[in-house]
C-alpha cells in the first residue's frame, strides 16, 4: 500500500544481517592478508599500516595488529635515529626536526588508542599499546595521561584498566601516597560498590596498626551503607589477613556486626564476616568455636546454593571444637 513503510520479516532481517557480516568478514580477511604479507623486519608498508588502523578502529582486541604497529614504530624510530646520527655533526637543527617527526608519528598512535578506547574502554590491547608508546616517546606527557585516567574514571569508575593505568603513572608524575589515598577515599565515598578502588588501596601501602584502624572505619561505613554489596566485604577479608589486626579490634568488629545483623538478618555477608573473625581469634577459646559452628549453620540456610561448601566448613569447625574438648579433658 502507498504511504506505508515496508517492515522486513524476521527471515529477511537474518539474511540481511548475514550478508553484512560476510561482507565485513571478507574485508577483514583481505586486510589481514595484506598486512601479514608485507610484514618485514627491516621495513613496513604505509598502506598496510593504514589498513591496520581501520581494522583496529572496528575491533581493538586484535593483538597481532597491535604487535604489528609496535614493529612499525621501532623500525621508524631506528630509521630516523640513524639519519640523525649521520647529520648530527653537520647540522644540529636536524636533530630537533627528526625528534619532532618521531613525536608526530607517535602522536598518531595516541589518537588511534583513544579512538579505540572510546569504542571499547576495557580493551586490553589499547591500554597496553598506549603505555608502550609512552615508554618509547622522547617527550611523554604524563600529566596528559593522568587527565585521561580522570576522564575514563568518570565514564566508568569500576573500569580496572583505568586504575591499573593510573598506578603506572603515579610514579612518573610524583603524586604522593596521601594524595592517592585521598583520591581513592573520595571515589569510594561516591560509590562504595567499586571493586577496583578497593583493590587499588591494597596496592598503595603496607598496613600498620594505625592505618588498619583507618581502613576498618572506612569498611564499616561501607557495609553499614550497603550490607548486600560484596566489594567492601572482600576488602575486609584482605585487611583481616594483616597480623597487626589485634584481638580487641576483631572483637569490636564482631560487636558491630552483631548490631548490623539485627538490622539485616538475611544478609549472608554479615555472617560470613563473623566466620572470618572467629576463625582468626584464639582457636582454643571454645566459645568462639561454638559460635563459628552456629554461623556456618546460618549460612547454609541463607545461601543454599553453596550449602555443600558451608557444610564442609562446618565439619572442620565441629572437629576443631571436639579437639578442644579432648584437650581440656
Amino acid at each position: 500500500m502507498h504511504g506505508r513503510i515496508k517492515v522486513r520479516t524476521t527471515e529477511e532481517q537474518k539474511a540481511l544481517k548475514h550478508k553484512e557480516q560476510q561482507k565485513k568478514l571478507t574485508a577483514y580477511r583481505m586486510g589481514m592478508q595484506q598486512i601479514l604479507s608485507t610484514r618485514k623486519e627491516d621495513n613496513y608498508d604505509p598502506v598496510s599500516l593504514d589498513i591496520c588502523t581501520q581494522l583496529l578502529s572496528v575491533n581493538p582486541d586484535i593483538y597481532t595488529l597491535w604487535n604489528y604497529r609496535k614493529e612499525a614504530i621501532l623500525i621508524e624510530i631506528e630509521k630516523r635515529s640513524v639519519k640523525l646520527l649521520m647529520v648530527y655533526i653537520a647540522v644540529r637543527k636536524n636533530e630537533i626536526d627528526g625528534e619532532d617527526n618521531i613525536i608526530k608519528f607517535l602522536e598518531n598512535e595516541f589518537r588511534l588508542t583513544e579512538q579505540c578506547l572510546l569504542a571499547n574502554p576495557k580493551s586490553y590491547g589499547s591500554w597496553h599499546h598506549r603505555y608502550w608508546v609512552l615508554m618509547n616517546h622522547p617527550k611523554p606527557n604524563w600529566e596528559n595521561e593522568f587527565s585521561l585516567c580522570t576522564k575514563y574514571s568518570r565514564m566508568d569508575d569500576r573500569n580496572f584498566h583505568v586504575w591499573d593505568f593510573r598506578r603506572l603513572l603515579i610514579n612518573k608524575i610524583g603524586i604522593t601516597l596521601s594524595e592517592e589515598l585521598q583520591f581513592s577515599t573520595e571515589r569510594l565515598n561516591a560509590n562504595f560498590s567499586n571493586y577496583s578502588s578497593w583493590h587499588y588501596r591494597s596496592t598503595l601501602r603496607n598496613l600498620d596498626r594505625e592505618s588498619v584502624g583507618t581502613e576498618l572505619i572506612l569498611i564499616q561505613n561501607a557495609v553499614f551503607t550497603d550490607p548486600a554489596d560484596s566489594s567492601a566485604w572482600f576488602y575486609l577479608r584482605w585487611v583481616l589477613s594483616n597480623p597487626t589486626v589485634t584481638k580487641d579490634r576483631r572483637q569490636e568488629l564482631l560487636d558491630a556486626f552483631g548490631q548490623l545483623e539485627e538490622l539485616e538478618p538475611d544478609c549472608k555477608w554479615v555472617i560470613m564476616a563473623k566466620c572470618w573473625l572467629t576463625g582468626s581469634l584464639v582457636l582454643s577459646d571454645k566459645d568462639y568455636i561454638d559460635r563459628r559452628v552456629q554461623f556456618y549453620k546460618q549460612l547454609a540456610k541463607l545461601d543454599p546454593m553453596r550449602k555443600g561448601q558451608y557444610e564442609d566448613y562446618l565439619k572442620a569447625a565441629e572437629l576443631n571444637a571436639s579437639h578442644v574438648e579432648d584437650q581440656k579433658s
